[in-house]
This record gives C-alpha cells, sequence and structure tokens, in this order.
C-alpha cells in the first residue's frame, strides 16, 4: 500500500479525541492521544477540530460549524482522503448527514471513533484509526465507517446503510446486513453480493447551499418519534414552531399504532394534529418489497409519507438537511 494521498484529519471530541494535556493546545498544538499512540501518523495528517464535544451533545449549529469546515479546508487544499474522529453515540447520524454532503468529493471520507479512549489499557482507538487510514488509502471516493467489533474483525461499512450501535456489543450495524466488508492485513476486503448504495446525486449542490447560509432556519431541527407501545401523542407540542417535519420510527414489520383518527395512540390522530399546523409526517425504516399488513396499508393510505428502504438515521438526516435547504431535497 503506498502512502500518497495527503491526509487530512477531522477531529470533533469524544473519546477519541482526547487530548494529552488541554495546556498544550492553549499554546497553539492539539496532542491527540490517538495520535501519539500510533506514532507516525501524527506527523502526516493536517489537523482541525471545528468542534470539540461529546457525539451525543451535537445540535444543528454544531453541525453546520462541522461541515463547512470541511468544505473549507477540502477546498483549499489537495487532499487524497479525510479521517474523521467521531464519539461512537451518535457516529450513524453524522456519518448519514456525510453522505447527502460529501459523497460528491472526488475522494474518500472514513469515519472512526472508539468505544474506549485512547489513554485506557484495551482501547481500539488506534486499530480503528489504523483502519481508516487503509480503507482511505484504498478507496477513490465515498463515506465509510470503520469499527473493530466485539468478535475482533474490523468492519467497513457504507455510511448511508450504517445504523446506530447495538446495544448489547456496542458495535455499528448496516441496514439489512449490507456491511460493505472488513479490514484485514491492512487491506480492504468487500463483502461479496453486497451492493454498494447509490450515490446521493446533489451532495454537492447541497453542500454548497447549506455553506451559504449565514445561519441556520428558525425551524432547525425535526421532531423524531420512537415507537414504544401506548404513546399518546397529545404529550408532544405539535405547535412549536422549531421544526416543520415529523418522523416517527416504525416496528420491525413497519407497522405503529394505527386506530382511529380521534385516538391519541393513533399516528392517525397525530398526523390530523399535524396538518393543523402545517407540519408532516414521516415514517422509517419501511421495507417496499414487504406485503403491507393492515397497519401499514392504514399509514399508505391516509397519506403519511414512507420513507423507504433506509435505516431511521438516513431518514433523520433526510428530513434535517431539508430543513435546514428550505425544501425537501432529492435522494
Amino acid at each position: 500500500m503506498a502512502d500518497l494521498k495527503k491526509v487530512l484529519m477531522v477531529f470533533t471530541g469524544g473519546s477519541i479525541s482526547t487530548r494529552l494535556s488541554r495546556k498544550a493546545l492553549e499554546l497553539g498544538t492539539a496532542p491527540f492521544a490517538v495520535l501519539d499512540a500510533a506514532g507516525k501518523f501524527g506527523k502526516d495528517f493536517t489537523i482541525i477540530e471545528p468542534v470539540d464535544v461529546n457525539s451525543e451533545n451535537f445540535t444543528p449549529p454544531m453541525y453546520k460549524v462541522l461541515f463547512d469546515a470541511i468544505k473549507k479546508e477540502v477546498d483549499k487544499g489537495d487532499y487524497g482522503c479525510v479521517l474523521v474522529a467521531h464519539g461512537t453515540n451518535t457516529m450513524a447520524y453524522t456519518a448519514q448527514l456525510a453522505e447527502l454532503l460529501l459523497s460528491g468529493y472526488d475522494i474518500p471520507f472514513v469515519f472512526f471513533g472508539s468505544k474506549i479512549a485512547p489513554t485506557e489499557p484495551d482501547t481500539d482507538a488506534v486499530i480503528n484509526l489504523k483502519a481508516a487510514y487503509a480503507l482511505a488509502m484504498e478507496m477513490s471516493k465515498g463515506v465509510y465507517v470503520v469499527g473493530k467489533a466485539a468478535d475482533g474483525k474490523i468492519y467497513v461499512h457504507y455510511a448511508s446503510y450504517l445504523m446506530s450501535p447495538n446495544r448489547k456489543t456496542d458495535d455499528y450495524a448496516s441496514y439489512k446486513n449490507r456491511v460493505a466488508g472488513k479490514i484485514s492485513g491492512k487491506k480492504f476486503i468487500p463483502n461479496e453480493g453486497i451492493p454498494a448504495p447509490a450515490e446521493c446525486p446533489n451532495a454537492m449542490k447541497n453542500l454548497r447551499a447549506l455553506s451559504k447560509l449565514m445561519t441556520l432556519p428558525k425551524e432547525d431541527t425535526i421532531l423524531t418519534i420512537d415507537a414504544p407501545v401506548c404513546l399518546n401523542y397529545d404529550n408532544f407540542s405539535i405547535a412549536r414552531s422549531d421544526y416543520k417535519y415529523v418522523l416517527q420510527r416504525l416496528h420491525h414489520d413497519g407497522t405503529v399504532n394505527t386506530l382511529s383518527e380521534d385516538n391519541p395512540f393513533s399516528i392517525l390522530y397525530l398526523k390530523n394534529a399535524c396538518a393543523r399546523y402545517d407540519k408532516q409526517v414521516f415514517v422509517a425504516p419501511i421495507d417496499s418489497a414487504l406485503v403491507p399488513s393492515a397497519s401499514t396499508k392504514a399509514i399508505l393510505d391516509a397519506k403519511i409519507k414512507p420513507l423507504y428502504d433506509m435505516p431511521l438515521e438516513a431518514a433523520w438526516a433526510y428530513l434535517m438537511l431539508s430543513t435546514w435547504l428550505g425544501k425537501l431535497i432529492k435522494k
């Protein structure tokens, strides 16, 4: 593997961004523990840190700062790849946004994190960094996520398939198990029969439009609702002005409560409540190939918008970016 690519290293906070010294940062350097432990890597990277926050604390304005900074640096530098160190809690959400904003570049973007901080024993931070670097050296473009799993293997995921970590193992998952492959011996071994996702057709247009915004609109977020049983929609402030899209997670078979329109536990009730305030309701995940059940058919008959064949995190990213840009974007 020839190390010919100029590398942009983006730190965003979280365990993977643990520093050796805060005082050193004040002097104008950023001594990240993972780079120190990895040795030569730190010398070869151009490093930026647009945000420094635990990933669960990301807000819409922070996302704008992050993607604005990446665009500015990539556009001015002759980079062959970008590595993004990110906290694991919300990696899937950021990676999905990156697919919609960064996949138009003709260089690869590889996200990685760590379950255990790089200063702790048995950390996976350096292993994941080296895997991200190895993948970046091989790929010509695209957005990916790498991480060592509980079985000891280092898996590669397409960003647009990525789902949040499994709560039992803390391992990332890919939608319908469409794992891109693994890193073995510093080489990418693709999974046969797993199709690469379609590239976002307007990624560069999306990124330019976002960068032109001085600030995000007042409606800067979406309401994302989980799907526990006995969910009462009267508990939500539908009249709030900071969102116009509602995303309802569906159960594994594409269903959720569809009792009568006057029942506050029914998504049909939610749809009517949202219509009064000019808000739209979307549902995901939902498989376009499955024969709809009675509940799913009721959702579709009510003209509630399905976001087919994508994980919830991808649906979230699609609606968030649409919110920021003021219209539903092309997927």
